[in-house]
């Protein structure tokens, strides 16, 4: 199977700057999230990276235009996770079909809708532990980084 796609979750992915949040203090300014260091080195290599979020509206404390080549929020598309339209919506402006992608949110049910849809799931219940799960599934992209 050869992924080409990576849709994300902001809130609880995008912001967890794993152990050094745990009651340190992070300036957001000028540190990026590790999560969102390894979306920028995926796109870099060719990988299509999508927000998909149930928010209000871009996220502004991240630079989308940097981070995504698309950008989908409920109060935009009208469809909120768990549900098939938005995974299905988000799939569309990427172009690419379903088992390609692989969906990332720490939200277990968004997840396993994602993964109804037939896109690979990955829950974020830490940084590292995400960071590994994109490594096996890129790997062909983050080899290339060794």
């Amino acid at each position: 199977m050869t992924l080409s796609a990576l849709v994300v979750d902001f809130g609880g992915v995008l912001d967890d700057f794993g152990e050094r949040s745990s009651g340190q203090a992070v300036d957001t300014e000028v540190e990026t999230a590790p999560v969102a260091r390894a979306l920028e080195w995926l796109r870099a290599r060719g990988v299509a990276v999508a927000l998909l979020s149930n928010g209000e509206g871009r996220p502004t404390a991240i630079d989308c235009d940097r981070l995504f080549d698309v950008v989908a929020v409920s109060a935009e598309t009208g469809f909120r996770k768990p549900a098939a339209a938005s995974f299905r919506h988000v799939l569309g402006q990427l172009g690419v079909p379903a088992d390609w992608c692989a969906f990332l949110d720490d939200e277990p049910r968004n997840v396993a809708a994602a993964v109804e849809t037939g896109m690979v799931g990955i829950v974020h219940s830490g940084v590292e532990s995400t960071l590994h799960e994109l490594s096996v599934l890129f790997a062909s992209e983050l080899d290339e980084q060794s």
